[in-house]
């Protein structure tokens, strides 16, 4: 089933926000309502964006991508304007919830771009399901390949996880570092009153607050375990652009140890980032990701 909203309902009347060519629809997913936001056509380009964000975070890059590109920018179940019930926070069932989105609008195969949230869901996906993804490009955050190789900064830098595993149903700290994150995280410019106001109304609902700690819990009792026993079992087959900020505080030193478990991979640091990439350089990023997804150039006759 898919919902077709105006865009007024879909931000809550917070005003100046719209963007012109984006439709608004939600599709069942799971059992779920999952807000997407879509523009553009031609082949299709999925934005997985992180926390504390949703789909509006992709604003600067949807209009020019959507040139191109039949560009789709989910919420995270829970998070914007999706449904969430406290459960589906697995790596795994949020790299289905991609798949599934993809089965409900015929899209056999996709360019995939995921930030923070996104990265982990991104590279879960293309893990599980290569044969359904064209080329992965993962934003502000670690490689499934980490502790091959790791620095002890790496795992105590994202420290929030931590906290809000642990002491996330505290009201104050829950907003308080939900505000912090924004600002602290941010290297180029900052975000304004009204943009950090357009994040954190959706983050102040229950549904959020449930879809934060579930994550970060299941991150600390499932992900870093399965995955400290079973990294070196993991392929990546679908070629893959890996950028992080040069000044993200959230993903400093991390290790080249990629090389021994992916066919395809770079890993890239944006000059003058922190880990918000798309809303920090939206110019470098659409560039890179302009040629990075480009159709490789056939031979000169």
């Amino acid at each position: 089933m898919h919902v077709e909203l105006a865009e007024s309902t879909v931000l809550e009347s917070i005003t100046d926000s719209s963007l012109a060519g984006v439709r608004h629809r939600y599709a069942m997913i799971d059992g779920l309502r999952i807000h997407y936001a879509e523009a553009g056509s031609g082949d299709p380009l999925i934005l997985l964006h992180g926390w504390p964000q949703h789909w509006w975070e992709w604003r600067h890059l949807i209009g020019p991508l959507a040139q191109r590109y039949r560009v789709i920018c989910p919420d995270v179940r829970g998070l914007g304007w999706s449904e969430g019930d406290g459960t589906g926070y697995s790596f795994e069932r949020l790299a289905r919830d991609v798949v599934d989105l993809m089965d409900a609008l015929d899209i056999p195969r996709a360019r995939l771009v995921g930030r923070d949230w996104g990265l982990a869901t991104g590279y879960r996906a293309c893990l599980n399901w290569p044969e359904r993804f064209e080329r992965f490009v993962a934003m502000a955050g670690i490689h499934p390949w980490c502790l091959d190789g790791i620095s002890a900064p790496v795992l105590y830098r994202p420290w929030h996880i931590y906290v809000l595993a642990a002491l996330g149903n505290s009201t104050p700290l829950y907003r308080g570092l939900t505000a912090r994150c924004l600002r602290a995280w941010r290297h180029e410019g900052h975000f304004t009153p009204r943009e950090t106001e357009i994040y954190l109304r959706p983050m102040r609902g229950p549904a959020a607050r449930t879809a934060t700690i579930a994550f970060n819990r299941n991150v600390i009792r499932r992900e870093i375990p399965e995955f400290a026993r079973h990294y070196r079992l993991l392929r990546l087959r679908v070629p893959t652009l890996h950028l992080n900020g040069a000044n993200d505080p959230l993903s400093e030193a991390v290790p080249p140890s990629y090389r021994d478990y992916a066919d395809d991979m770079t890993l890239e640091l944006v000059p003058d980032c922190g880990h918000f990439i798309p809303e920090e350089q939206p110019a470098w990023l659409l560039d890179r990701l302009t040629a990075f997804f480009a159709p490789p150039a056939g031979p000169r006759e």
